[in-house]
């Protein structure tokens, strides 16, 4: 696995100068970020894009140990026989055209040959590894139309390149960190938890994988890796294609999965500790905000806000899932102006400062096992620094915590100021309510995985 995310060398097969074609992007990113060496294939050219270019792999004067395969379906299986006598490592097929749209028999003639060979394959019908350290991107999406993301211990898991390419602009539009990204795409190979895996060792501790399918024989696999990284305390968000009977005819044609019952996908889910995730605001909630959370141990919630309305949103959507009792301390309700009383959901007032949230949060997060501060930046007292405060809050009590702000100029410097600090924000009531969902999910996904291995 080493190979797809720190190989030595790379060779681009269909590297062209024309733009916008995928030999075109991939090199260009590749030769922007990549700290291996880098050649390019193709027989009309010497060099491209100043990398040099050969006709074939086996023109290629030194070892190649991965080999991104960006030509027409027609020339794959050449290509294919090029790496097995170069001893390449490492393919990773872009190309679609396979069993997605009915071609079996040359995908499956091309798995035998890796297969046969101990190539390992990502792929076809997709768009690679996306993986920050190393600078490897197969992405063949341009910089800057589509920026890359800051770094960050999540990996994106994804059969549709699409919806992987998607939220990695997303959240680089928003600063919201993705350290390695993977497209699937028809899984001749590599499957999910393989890449987990390897990851894992890597260190990381976040995995959003939007899965259609698995191949026979995968599920073992990947229910153990799933345990084991959920053990591990990393959080795995499982969103599942095809639960209705129109959207597994649609997968059938789009990367030629066997999208199976949603109902028992769920059920394996949760038992394994991972986090399925119902829609896409709950997508959304698990990379801007559950990434950089800590698990709950509970179901208190407290909610501090300057806008009574939002609270009483909060409070309906959550109420069936969570705890809100009422704080009682004395001491404090005496340091707050006489108009603030003690509650749940908090209300400091619209006139509150920072140094009243402070105060609120200092005397009461100890108390529960989740706090989400619903600030309106329109209040003139308030600043940036609140993200600091909510921060520190969270560090000290050692509860997660979730800042939530929307409006306008002062709702997006706030965010990117909790950005900065690796704060769980949510730009929207929806997203702090599925936040909370989430929260709430990894704690049963968590107390139903622990029950199950202790009952061995």
């Amino acid at each position: 696995m080493r190979s797809f995310f720190e190989p030595s060398s790379i060779a681009v097969v269909g590297a062209t100068p024309r733009v916008p074609k995928p030999g075109y992007v991939i090199l260009t990113n590749l030769k922007r970020n990549f700290k291996g060496k880098l050649y390019a294939v193709n027989p009309k050219y010497k060099e491209v894009l100043g990398v040099p270019c050969y006709p074939s792999l086996n023109d290629i004067p030194d070892e190649v140990e991965l080999a991104v395969i960006a030509v027409p379906i027609q020339a794959v299986e050449k290509v294919i026989d090029d790496a097995i006598r170069k001893d390449v490592k490492a393919v990773i097929i872009i190309t679609s055209g396979f069993s997605e749209v009915g071609n079996k028999e040359l995908e499956e003639r091309i798995r035998q040959k890796l297969r046969e060979h101990g190539i390992r394959a990502i792929g076809p019908n997709c768009l690679g590894v996306y993986h920050y350290p190393s600078g490897v991107d197969t992405f063949f999406f341009r910089e800057p139309a589509t920026p890359r993301p800051p770094p960050s211990k999540l990996a994106i898991i994804s059969q549709s390149g699409a919806i992987a390419a998607s939220l990695m602009d997303w959240a680089s539009l928003r600063g919201i960190g993705i350290g390695s990204a993977v497209s699937l795409g028809n899984k001749i190979d590599v499957g999910e938890s393989e890449v987990m895996n390897y990851l894992l060792s890597e260190g990381y501790d976040r995995f959003l994988i939007y899965m259609e399918g698995l191949r026979e024989g995968e599920g073992k696999a990947f229910l153990e890796t799933l345990a084991k990284a959920s053990l591990s305390g990393a959080a795995v968000g499982v969103y599942k294609g095809g639960k209705s009977k129109v959207a597994k005819g649609a997968i059938a044609s789009h990367t030629a999965s066997v999208a199976g019952d949603y109902k028992v996908y769920k059920g394996l889910i949760w038992e394994f500790g991972g986090i399925p995730l119902e829609d896409f605001s709950e997508v959304l909630a698990f990379l801007s905000a559950l990434q950089y959370s800590k698990p709950i141990n509970g179901n208190k919630l407290l909610v501090v806000t300057d806008a009574g309305g939002i609270g009483i949103m909060l409070s309906d959507a959550l109420g069936d899932l969570f705890k809100l009792p009422k704080p009682l301390d004395p001491t404090l309700e005496k340091s707050l102006p006489s108009y603030v009383k003690l509650n749940n959901p908090m209300d400091v007032a619209g006139d509150a400062d920072d140094e009243r949230y402070r105060l609120v949060l200092e005397r009461l997060a100890p108390k529960y096992d989740l706090v989400i501060v619903a600030a309106l930046m329109e209040s003139p007292r308030t600043s940036l620094y609140l993200a600091d405060i909510v921060k520190e809050s969270a560090e000290r009590s050692g509860k997660p915590h979730l800042l939530l702000s929307f409006g306008g100029r002062m709702a997006e410097d706030l965010e990117r100021r909790a950005r900065e600090l690796g704060l769980p924000f949510a730009p929207s009531v929806q997203e702090a309510i599925a936040f909370a969902r989430l929260s709430w999910k990894w704690f049963k996904a968590n107390k139903a995985l622990k029950a199950r291995v202790s009952c061995r």
